[in-house]
């Protein structure tokens, strides 16, 4: 029987099956730990009982719905449960604690804590997302940064899926206020930044924006989907000089994680770390630069203490230039992502806003009077 909680549901789980409980009564037997997920799933009503389905779902009588609502869907379940099963056997131990993690657009995050107390990080890669993102690539390429100590070091990746159990570090996640309000945060990130844009290290993969666009673009057609945003001829006709650009002047391409979010650095005492390598490829290093300035987003004085600490003084001409025509590519690489999400099943009305909001800003650096002058700058 289902027991409602208040603000918090303990879901009970063992190798044979899973039952919700109220955290006081557990299953009769086999080993048990807690899984404890925010309020924000529905509350369920007594008196109903859990059914199973033959691929592993789990879902509840009468509404067809996953017992985990709508954190983890009945198609994930079965790569969760492995996934868990996977860390005791990694450990040699009970998993006593897991823990859904907040943020993520694409995968779901958890922090687990085995019996002697080490907690890991487990991610339930998106489904689908191996259709755009090179999984056996992200494998390689997080491996590499691990050694230098900046991403956390990998103990299981599934190269099919993206899923993987990771070192949980164990710092604050740094949010776009920091980069907005803390001269420190901009500095150590700069510094990392450069520090793996300049290790020497080749990821497996490249990250090239424009090609990018138009595997996207692939995937829009096939699947039909028409809608596009307002100046999305305006940014196709600037992608293609920039393709003409840079087949005359290739920039250098350096190690790059290509989705240098906020969210992806984590200040561990006096040493940035940097998280999530999904993207991570061969790519012009000002397109990591550029992913810091608009997503967070800076203002003139903070991108101007960011991009010195990344530079070593004072930038020149041409990389002003590269930042800025990478300001576009990021903006418009964003917002063409977010249709494909879309085409995937993922809440339109969310992913729309999210990737319009991004060709606005991208239409807002083709009106910046230095955009052509920049592009002519670095050949086109």
């Amino acid at each position: 029987m289902l027991h409602e909680r208040e603000r918090c549901i303990d879901f009970c789980v063992t190798q044979r099956y899973m039952l919700v409980t109220d955290g006081k009564s557990g299953p009769p037997h086999g080993r048990t730990f807690f899984l404890r997920l925010s309020a924000s799933l529905r509350q369920f009503p007594n008196s109903t009982f859990l059914k199973q389905r033959t691929n592993g779902g789990l879902y509840y009588a009468g509404n067809n719905m996953s017992v985990f609502g709508t954190v983890i869907r009945n198609e994930e379940i079965a790569d969760f449960m492995r996934l868990l099963n996977l860390a005791r056997e990694i450990f040699k131990q009970e998993l006593t604690v897991v823990e859904i993690m907040p943020g993520g657009l694409t995968n779901k995050n958890f922090r687990a804590v085995t019996e002697d107390g080490t907690q890991i990080a487990i991610r339930l890669a998106g489904q689908g997302t191996a259709n755009y993102i090179n999984r056996p690539g992200e494998k390689h390429n997080a491996g590499e940064i691990a050694g230098l100590g900046i991403a956390p070091e990998i103990y299981y990746y599934d190269p099919k899926t993206g899923s993987q159990i990771v070192e949980y570090i164990d710092a604050p996640t740094m949010h776009p206020v920091d980069f907005q309000t803390r001269d420190e945060v901009l500095v150590k990130a700069g510094a990392v930044m450069r520090r793996y844009h300049d290790s020497g290290l080749e990821f497996k993969t490249s990250f090239d924006p424009v090609a990018k666009i138009d595997e996207y673009k692939a995937i829009l057609d096939e699947h039909s989907y028409g809608k596009r945003y307002e100046g999305w001829e305006r940014m196709v006709e600037a992608l293609e000089r920039i393709r003409a650009a840079y087949a005359k002047q290739p920039p250098r391409r350096v190690p790059c994680h290509n989705d240098a979010l906020a969210e992806n650095f984590m200040l561990q005492g006096e040493q940035m770390r940097v998280i999530d390598w999904e993207y991570g490829g061969m790519n012009d290093g000002y397109y990591d630069i550029a992913c810091v300035c608009v997503e967070n987003p800076l203002d003139a004085r903070c991108e101007d203490v960011f991009f010195r600490a990344y530079c070593g003084g004072e930038p020149s001409e041409e990389a002003k230039a590269r930042l800025l025509i990478n300001k576009f590519l990021v903006t418009s690489h964003w917002s063409t992502w977010s249709l494909v999400q879309i085409c995937y099943g993922k809440d339109a009305e969310f992913y729309w806003e999210y990737g319009r909001t991004r060709a606005v800003q991208a239409c807002s650096f083709l009106d910046d009077p230095s955009f052509s002058r920049s592009l002519t700058l670095l050949g086109g």
